[in-house]
């Protein structure tokens, strides 16, 4: 392998200036714990900002923020914007996981890593090799098995590999990392840039490429002990024409880029250490958004009930939660012969309640038709016939979510297990989990008393 470029690239005086940067923040070590906790909190935060804005994200950096500290959502803000920020946010998680075992990455790893940033599949419009308009299924930390190729802002496509070439281009470029992963003439920066440069060249998923490959190249930062390196939304247009400059074989104004980009983090590094002040313009966005909600703590009620505000809680908060729930519940279907999920809208007076097998556009129309009729809504889990020749029993368990004028409650069966949520709060991972293990339990305990009534009646 002929690492010749590499080589000549790690020689560079600006590299030089890094790594004296670098030993400067080195020999004040070990930094005060707050001092590395406010510096990372920033670049975390920033990180999870631009590098989603720069696909298109439409959060602000102070709604980042919030969603990402407090579990505030954006209210008129896309559910799959939310849910980007989480995934990607989980994704630097597993990234620092894998620097503190000081392993090396895998295709495993980068196949995990996709899976956490996209979150869940979903469909996209796109084009048949003839033109026609269609649809393509994103999937999972799966290799596109369809040409992504993009058209430029020119009318002009660009080329990305094939789906056939996409599997042993990524071998190849596994083993160029490992390669000069362990020479001592390239400097690690030229590895992460060109590698974030190769894998953007192959785009080896259908979606999501473009994260993936900025977190790989922090990843690889940051297990040579550097700080990650953000790049941002307002600089897009120019962090693209240099990616286009390297797909032409013009590699290091590339290079050198993610070097500048670099250095601003370590002096940011430089800067907390030395005692000064790390915000900046952008993070008034941020202190503006956290005042506001410590604000809004003293409201009483803040928002009425509304169709906007139950439509809201309904596709930010009971969508997820359910999806989470039912991946939980699923895992006693083979118990028995069939499984159901049901959803339920529940009114007062003499309507009759609807029945839905997930939350869809449908539902929300029918609530926005009768809204001040609309009470609540159950969700059931049915389980039918339990597998045993003695014993063949049905289970069925329901949690309610009730709105009320200024606040909506989550009951198990007539137990209230999450009370006087306002119509612009979430719930928390610590409720999420309560809620949980109350459905978890219920089916559990229903289970074991119709064995006990078998086992005691015979």
């Amino acid at each position: 392998m002929n690492l010749k470029l590499e080589t000549e690239f790690s020689k560079a005086d600006i590299l030089q200036e890094v790594d004296a940067l670098k030993k400067q923040i080195d020999d004040m070590r070990p930094l005060a714990p707050d001092v590395e906790g406010r510096v990372m909190q920033k670049l975390r935060l920033d990180w999870n900002y631009n590098s989603n804005a720069i696909e298109g994200n439409k959060l602000s950096y102070g709604e980042t923020a919030a969603f990402l500290s407090e579990g505030i959502t954006a209210k008129g803000k896309p559910l799959k914007d939310h849910l980007d920020i989480r995934g990607h946010n989980e994704a630097i998680s597993f990234l620092l996981d894998i620097v503190k075992d000081s392993r090396p990455i895998s295709e495993a790893d980068i196949r995990t890593l996709h899976t956490m940033i996209l979150v869940e599949s979903y469909e996209v419009k796109a084009q048949t090799s003839a033109g026609v308009p269609t649809t393509k299924r994103i999937s999972l930390g799966e290799y596109k098995t369809s040409p992504n190729h993009v058209k430029t802002s020119t009318g002009e496509l660009h080329y990305y590999a094939t789906p056939e070439e996409t599997p042993a281009k990524m071998q190849e470029l596994m083993e160029w990392h490992k390669t000069v992963s362990n020479s001592k003439e390239i400097h690690p920066v030229v590895i992460a840039a060109l590698f974030h440069h190769k894998f953007v060249e192959i785009h080896p998923f259908d979606d999501g490429n473009g994260r993936l490959s900025r977190i790989l190249m922090n990843l690889i930062l940051m297990q040579k002990g550097f700080p990650p390196v953000v790049i941002r939304m307002d600089d897009r247009q120019n962090y693209y024409a240099l990616l286009r400059q390297a797909d032409v074989g013009e590699s290091w104004p590339f290079v050198e880029y993610i070097t500048e980009s670099l250095q601003r983090s370590l002096q940011l590094y430089l800067k907390a250490a030395n005692g000064g002040e790390i915000d900046e313009d952008e993070d008034i966005d941020k202190e503006i958004a956290l005042f506001k909600m410590q604000v809004q703590e003293n409201i009483l009620y803040k928002e009425k009930r509304s169709f906007k505000n139950i439509s809201d809680v309904i596709v930010t908060v009971i969508d997820p939660l359910v999806q989470d729930l039912q991946k939980k519940a699923e895992k006693f279907d083979d118990l028995f012969i069939e499984s159901q999920l049901s959803i339920k809208l529940i009114y007062k007076g003499t309507f009759q309640s609807e029945t839905f097998s997930r939350f869809n556009q449908n539902m929300l129309g029918f609530i926005s038709s009768r809204l001040s009729s609309f009470q609540k809504i159950e969700i059931w889990f049915s389980y039918k016939k339990f597998k045993s020749m003695k014993n063949v029993f049905d289970v069925k368990v329901k949690q309610t979510i009730v709105f009320n004028l200024y606040h909506y409650d989550i009951l198990d069966n007539q137990n209230i297990l999450i009370e006087a949520k306002k119509y612009n709060e979430v719930i928390s991972s610590v409720e999420k989990r309560i809620i949980t293990k109350a459905l978890i339990d219920d089916i559990k305990e229903q289970i074991s008393t119709n064995l006990k009534q078998k086992s005691s009646g015979s």
